[in-house]
């Protein structure tokens, strides 16, 4: 049986509130609704969200890797539809900034995960060490941006700093919670121009999802928007990113 072509992809913003977690997860879902074996890593690994989204108490997390008194195996749990998660910690602050020794630790366990075809990071916001760390060892970086003119400004500096830190000179943009593919375009066009001008780097467009009231009624009941309303245009819409993914 041929070996799955195992893909690590890490998605980012310049800043928080731009739904990026909602995004990792449903993705997650998707693409396992696929029958794409998929993990999510969460990599904002002093404030971790992702089981909290799935409404999940997991009994060990990063920590317990990092100090050695768990395997990769032990920490990982299954959330719906088979997405696997590798927990956060929660208010720990020593976990912002990892050491060299703490990720080499994390990054050898790596070797662990059982056969999967995607490994999704879903990294904390902004441009700490351990963002440029985790966007470093991806094979592809998504960057989510909005509308807000904030996040336009932060996710242009986000890229800069990673291009510089990293040596990355390929990035994709999806734009989140605008009114059409239109805007989302426009916000693409405008970040673009700013890049072309001031970065050595490629930046492409990976799709759009736009403003959906079902998202915000999933999130408060701590259930997907893509398993719960999976007719509904974002949920559509990110199902479109996905399936270029697995193309």
């Amino acid at each position: 049986m041929e070996a799955r072509r195992k893909k690590t992809i890490a998605i980012t913003s310049g800043k928080g509130g731009v739904g990026k977690s909602s995004i990792v997860s449903n993705m997650a879902y998707l693409l396992s609704a696929m029958r794409k074996s998929t993990y999510i890593l969460d990599a904002d690994l002093a404030l971790g969200n992702i089981d909290i989204m799935l409404g999940m108490v997991p009994r060990f997390n990063i920590r317990d890797l990092i100090n050695g008194t768990k395997s990769m195996k032990d920490i990982i749990v299954e959330g719906p539809f088979g997405i696997k998660i590798i927990p956060a910690t929660s208010g720990i602050s020593e976990f912002s900034n990892l050491s060299m020794e703490e990720k080499n630790i994390l990054l050898s366990s790596f070797q662990d995960i059982p056969d999967y075809d995607f490994l999704i990071m879903d990294t904390s916001a902004g441009i700490s060490s351990n963002v440029v760390y985790f966007n470093a060892i991806s094979e592809d970086v998504f960057v989510i941006i909005t509308p807000d003119p904030a996040s336009l400004t932060d996710s242009y500096a986000t890229i800069k700093v990673l291009s510089k830190e990293t040596g990355r000179r390929d990035f994709q943009i999806i734009v989140n919670m605008v009114r059409d593919e239109k805007e989302a375009l426009d916000m693409y066009k405008k970040i673009l121009l700013v890049t072309d001008r001031f970065l050595n780097i490629s930046l492409d467009f990976a799709g759009y999802i736009p403003a959906d009231k079902n998202v915000n009624i999933a999130v408060k009941k701590q259930k997907l928007w893509a398993e719960t309303f999976p007719e509904t245009n974002a949920t559509k819409a990110l199902a479109r990113i996905c399936h270029r993914l697995v193309a």
